[in-house]
């Protein structure tokens, strides 16, 4: 099997930021059925993965017309180890969301069959695997990187698995995990499995093993670092501005720090037409909510950089700003802005939590919360690294989470106690928290003060 992340952002701790797969290109991919009478056509949406955006089309072998169509689309096929198979009779459609699976929403699950595109059946990893998440470290499929990355020479049953960790046949699919676990899929009843260890099975999976038979064709992925413009090439911002009756505000301009801004987030696709379909909003009572809508329902906009392969494509998140057209008016507002923000941000320093998150006074109290709040697996791997910097290749996981979560961006107590020692920068924040953390599990408990002493 082979293993490709394109442009990948994850953490290592899963419980605290969920990872997701983009690319540059974006593939449109043909499955066929082992029997090759019929095959599945998906067309993606967006350039994300996992996500539910795109259409699937299933036909039969020499005729155009497809035999059904449903709101989904497949992507990243094998390269983040996520399959799709369709049944000898076009009927069933058994999807495998390798990595980062959503188990709360319908269709993002790890497994997902559909028949004629109605789900019928979905499974969780936790369901397949057993896996006691606070105790172990387990993956849906069974992944041989990590004894490449060791240097250890793969068996014949791993080279098999780097193949084979996840294939179809006979209308069966048989999926490895982490802990060498097989699974049997038989679409004959799909709502149960059977499970037995893959040593034991080896054998006959050797025999059954067959690739299945994929077409890709890559488009480069639309790539909107802003909102797109109008058909008109009319600025997208300042026509919105003009039509609600209000003034851009420039976040990064100097003349407008005068100003009080507001801003709103808009979630869009847009399609094939340039007209948009709206899939969120976050505009508040401050704005003129319906009058903006309107502005988005009513204009269409450029689809030169979409491919024509996508009848629609997903803008993404854009947030907007906007000020009052009246400048005395808006500076009056920025005035009493000052003064309200000074004072949140008065109470958020003494606040003993922000948005239902304990927020810890000092370096013992994040150790205290951490032992609460992380799993004994995490605990125990971090415990394991041989020296406290190691744990720098948590920054982007566990201490994000700890940057976001405990205010050290946006000013909290704790943020205050290191600015109190002359810890600015909330990276140096959490990285010091991580540090002495590996500390206090190894038994050093007391390291903490000496650091507190002459922080540095």
């Amino acid at each position: 099997m082979k293993f490709y992340l394109l442009t990948i952002t994850i953490c290592l701790l899963s419980v605290f930021v969920r990872g997701q797969i983009t690319s540059s290109t974006i593939e449109v991919v043909t499955v066929y059925s082992q029997n090759q009478k019929f095959f599945l056509k998906t067309v993606p949406y967006d350039d994300e993965s996992p996500t539910l955006r795109g259409k699937t089309s299933v036909f039969r072998v020499g005729i155009q017309k497809p035999l059904y169509e449903f709101e989904r689309g497949f992507d990243f096929l094998d390269y983040a180890n996520n399959f799709v198979f369709l049944s000898q009779d076009g009927e069933i459609v058994f999807s495998v969301i390798g990595f980062d699976a959503n188990e709360e929403i319908e269709g993002l699950r790890s497994i997902t069959i559909y028949k004629r595109g109605k789900i019928v059946k979905s499974f969780t990893a936790i369901e397949i695997t057993g896996c006691k998440l606070e105790k172990e470290r387990c993956n849906l499929i069974y992944n041989g990187d990590s004894l490449i990355e060791k240097q250890k020479v793969m068996s014949k049953t791993e080279m098999f698995l780097d193949d084979f960790a996840c294939f179809f046949s006979d209308d069966t699919v048989y999926l490895t995990d982490s802990k060498k676990n097989t699974h049997i899929f038989d679409f004959n009843d799909v709502s149960v499995f059977k499970t037995d260890s893959f040593d034991n099975l080896f054998e006959s999976l050797r025999q059954k093993a067959k690739t299945t038979k994929r077409l890709e064709k890559s488009y480069p992925s639309p790539s909107f670092v802003n909102f797109p413009k109008l058909k008109a090439s009319k600025n997208t911002t300042e026509s919105l501005a003009d039509f609600v009756g209000m003034k851009p505000y420039y976040l990064y301009k100097e003349t407008d720090k005068q100003f009080r801004g507001y801003s709103f987030e808009i979630s869009v696709n847009i399609l094939r037409d340039g007209s948009l379909e709206i899939e969120s909003d976050d505009i508040n009572e401050d704005l003129p909510r319906e009058k903006i809508l309107e502005f988005f329902k009513t204009n269409k906009f450029d689809t030169s950089k979409i491919p024509s392969v996508f009848p629609k494509w997903h803008v993404g998140e854009k947030v907007f700003f906007l000020r009052k057209a009246n400048d005395d008016v808006s500076r009056e507002e920025r005035k009493i802005q000052i003064v309200e923000e000074r004072e949140k941000y008065s109470q958020r320093l003494i606040a003993e939590s922000l948005d239902g998150v304990i927020i810890p006074k000092n370096l013992v109290e994040c150790f205290i919360e951490l032992d609460k709040i992380l799993s004994e697996v995490d605990k125990n791997e971090f415990k394991a690294l041989p020296k406290r910097d190691d744990m720098i290749k948590y920054h982007f996981g566990l201490g994000m989470w700890m940057r976001n979560n405990w205010g050290l961006w946006g000013g909290s107590r704790l943020q205050k106690y290191f600015s109190d020692r002359k810890i600015s920068h909330p990276d140096d924040m959490s990285a010091v928290i991580l540090f002495y953390y590996h500390d206090w599990l190894n038994g050093r408990k007391e390291t903490w003060k000496d650091w507190e002493k002459n922080p540095k």
